[in-house]
């Protein structure tokens, strides 16, 4: 919804709350930041459908 209502500060507000969570998730199951970026990282210039065909855990 708010980047449907275009406010970039509602924006932002939402996508701070999203990430907060997401690293408290992490946190939870022992996990860092720095896992999700080295994944990124790792699907760097493959395509979507590159990456999901390549998933053994379908």
């Amino acid at each position: 919804m708010a980047s449907k209502d275009g406010e970039a500060e509602h924006l932002i507000y939402e996508t701070a709350d999203l990430w907060f969570h997401s690293m408290v998730l992490l946190a939870h199951h022992g996990l860092r930041v720095e896992d999700v970026i080295a994944e990124l990282a790792r699907r760097q210039g493959l395509s979507g459908l590159v990456e999901k065909a390549a998933r053994t855990d379908h």
